[in-house]
């Protein structure tokens, strides 16, 4: 084991020039509209949190809410609160996590192997697709995630240089993590850390009363949340939530949200298989998944092989494998859970790519040549077929793709530079180009935009349903529903945000005054006739703002 070591981030020229397109790129996201379903509804939480100024007990839509934990929402509306009720404001304090957790990723390989791994590791985990994910649509994920690292590189700290105050902020970290999440962040810190000292023996580190301190630390800020928890609903039996009456928050919070899924209490149960997550990762770990295969296959033979010698860690393989497996026994899956796992494989791909030899660093730029041929393709289907508007920034950057792949041995970049070109361009279309024209379909969002920019004094109405959307959009988390069967009981000028299905009815009774209609379409379930500019306008909806007289 190396001894650790103040590690320095080192770059050349056009290396610094890709990192800073990959900062450009992080920062453009944090301006782009949010995302429905999910973070929808937590920015619309932290709005009424903020405009409510009740952080202990936490409501949606005026109601009282139990599922995810608070941290986020306490963030963001902190944030909004010194910012302004904004995209950048809502995830900013997330991305500030994921920011350090790359310092944590860095800090942590530097510990166990070299500075170079450790400079690869961060690589590849900022340049995988659910970091531009977690940079974008961001939810509870991201600082769940960023936590889990953060932590245990600080016990790893601790091990190393023997400061009990590294452990108090790994305890604190901890604690974070289950307040984004859940208990699965101190299931993926403890059992890590945990399966480490036992592969190595370590038995003093194992029975050392510090841990005693450590859980301490944890319990102690997990107090705010148990204590909303308690008061808002254990002391509230008679509250229906969920569908259920007399539901324990510190139950629902401590067990059932999380292993409940695997028992069968908790009633969620999407009906995805097991084996979901191993197809849901090749796209959020993209350009790396056939690196971390290669990793893995080599991690699981070296610690099945080496007898006498052990390896540095093995935190990262069985951060990665038993995590991975936990999860995927959930009976409810969607593909952001595994992000929590991504840090530890990014530490397997970096190990695995400093051991290879010149000819398979050959054979892996030949397969990272297919996928930017790939990326130029899939642009010019883009440009063909999908929007053909014109944005002169799609033709610059396919020359910059063609070039990259005819000129590119050419550049003065090495090793993993040469590798993660072509994923920043297929980022920056996405950035720049793909995810402002998709998200122009969300009519909720469009709607309170324009609602707030044209009609901020004016009454609305939702009619049937809310929308966390309009009401992040219009900076307001306090307008009222009216049923399409109560309209009669209106009987001031206002406005009423409905979909179609609706029109009619209210046209047949009320007098409209003025019409404004948003194209709708639910973007995170994308679908090739949507896509497609010729078949598009068979599977858009949509909803209307409609003044009343």
């Amino acid at each position: 084991m190396k001894l650790f070591t103040e590690a320095k981030l080192k770059f050349t020229g056009f290396e610094k020039i890709i990192v800073a397109l990959l900062l450009v790129i992080y920062i453009n996201n944090l301006f782009l509209d949010i995302m429905r379903i999910d973070a929808a509804q937590y920015a619309s939480i932290s709005l009424e949190m903020l405009q409510n100024q009740s952080y202990l007990q936490v409501y949606d839509l005026q109601k009282d809410y139990l599922d995810k934990p608070p941290l986020l929402f306490w963030i963001s509306s902190w944030s909004m609160n010194a910012l302004g009720i904004c995209n950048f404001a809502y995830k900013i304090g997330a991305f500030l996590f994921l920011l350090f957790s790359l310092f944590a990723i860095y800090k942590f390989t530097a510990n166990y192997y070299n500075q170079k791994i450790a400079k690869n590791a961060v690589l590849v985990f900022a340049t995988c697709q659910a970091f531009f994910l977690m940079s974008n649509d961001v939810r509870t994920d991201g600082i769940l995630t960023s936590c889990v690292i953060i932590a245990i590189w600080l016990i790893s700290e601790y091990w190393h240089k023997n400061k009990i105050s590294y452990l108090i902020f790994a305890g604190v970290f901890t604690a974070f993590a289950m307040m984004a999440k859940g208990p699965i962040g101190i299931i993926a810190v403890l059992m890590t850390v945990g399966l480490h000292l036992l592969y190595q023996k370590q038995w003093k580190k194992i029975f050392n009363l510090s841990w005693l301190l450590f859980i301490f630390v944890v319990a102690l800020f997990l107090i705010p949340m148990s204590y909303g928890l308690y008061t808002q609903f254990d002391l509230h039996p008679e509250k229906m939530v969920n569908g259920k009456l007399e539901q324990s928050g510190l139950y629902f919070y401590y067990w059932l949200q999380s292993f409940g899924r695997i028992t069968g209490e908790n009633v969620w149960d999407n009906g995805l298989p097991w084996h979901f997550f191993i197809g849901s990762i090749s796209w959020d770990f993209f350009p790396w998944i056939l690196v971390l295969y290669a990793g893995l296959f080599v991690q699981i033979k070296k610690v099945v092989a080496v007898k006498n010698q052990k390896l540095p860690e093995i935190i990262t393989i069985t951060g990665f494998i038993l995590l991975f497996a936990l999860l995927s026994l959930s009976k409810y899956k969607l593909p952001h859970y595994i992000f929590v796992t991504l840090p530890f494989a990014s530490i397997i791909c970096a190990i695995y790519m400093d051991k290879l030899t010149n000819k398979q660093q050959l054979i892996w730029e030949r397969i990272y040549f297919a996928f930017g041929v790939l990326v130029a393709i899939a642009i010019t289907i883009y440009l063909l077929f999908f929007f053909t508007e014109v944005n002169y920034l799609i033709y610059i950057l396919i020359g910059i793709q063609l070039f990259l792949l005819l000129r590119s041995k050419k550049l003065p970049i090495n090793g993993i530079f040469r590798l993660i070109t072509y994923v920043i361009v297929l980022n920056v279309f996405l950035s720049f180009v793909f995810y402002p024209k998709l998200l122009t379909f969300q009519a909720d969002a469009m709607a309170g935009k324009w609602f707030y920019e044209n009609k901020p004094n004016e009454k609305v109405y939702f009619v049937n349903d809310k929308s966390h959307l309009f009401n992040f959009y219009t900076k307001n988390s306090k307008h009222q529903s009216v049923l399409l069967k109560d309209l009669d009981s209106i009987h001031e000028s206002c406005w009423l945000y409905t979909d179609g299905a609706n029109l009619s009815e209210i046209q047949k009774g009320k007098t409209i005054l003025e019409t404004k209609k948003f194209a709708d379409y639910p973007i995170t379930r994308l679908k090739l006739d949507f896509l497609l500019y010729s078949k598009r306008y068979k599977t858009i909806t949509y909803n209307y703002l409609l003044k009343i007289k």
